[in-house]
């Protein structure tokens, strides 16, 4: 059976995306508070977290756009030399590419899940529906055949 709106299981309205700003605000806020440890190691790995669990809660674009303000934080504060865009080299741009494709793909994975996940409750519900249906008016046609009524057709 065709579902057509298994697309709209996430939550519609600018909700999603004020979630998915403030999870940037706690990644930034917490990368900060680890950069002493960190220094310039793995400077997208919460923003990465932040927008798998935007994707699993809200969708892939509140992820997306997370994923879009997130890039430029994380380059600018976390890359060495920190506070500037200057002396991006190919590691770099390697890190780049490999966090881009595994948020991408992590959020083109969960959204595809909760689509599918979304699907199977709505088929759930029509199947139990069109039981239900099917339970009742067989109760009415046996009700009618034990009254003695003829049974009605459509």
């Amino acid at each position: 059976m065709e579902i057509k709106n298994a697309r709209r299981w996430a939550q519609a309205g600018p909700e999603p995306y004020v979630v998915a700003l403030l999870g940037y605000l706690a990644a930034t806020a917490v990368r900060f508070a680890l950069h002493p440890l960190l220094d310039g190691h793995l400077p997208m790995l919460l923003f990465a977290i932040n927008c798998a669990v935007i994707a699993f809660l809200y969708g892939f674009w509140p992820s997306f756009a997370a994923l879009l303000i997130s890039l430029p934080t994380s380059f600018f504060f976390f890359v060495k030399p920190y506070m500037a865009f200057d002396g991006v080299g190919e590691s770099d741009i390697f890190m780049f590419i490999v966090y881009v494709s595994l948020v991408m793909s992590t959020a083109m994975l969960l959204e595809w899940a909760r689509r599918e996940q979304y699907r199977a409750t709505l088929l759930s519900r029509v199947s139990d529906t069109r039981y239900r249906l099917l339970v009742e008016a067989d109760e009415d046609r046996r009700a009618m055949l034990r009254d003695g009524r003829p049974p009605q057709t459509q």
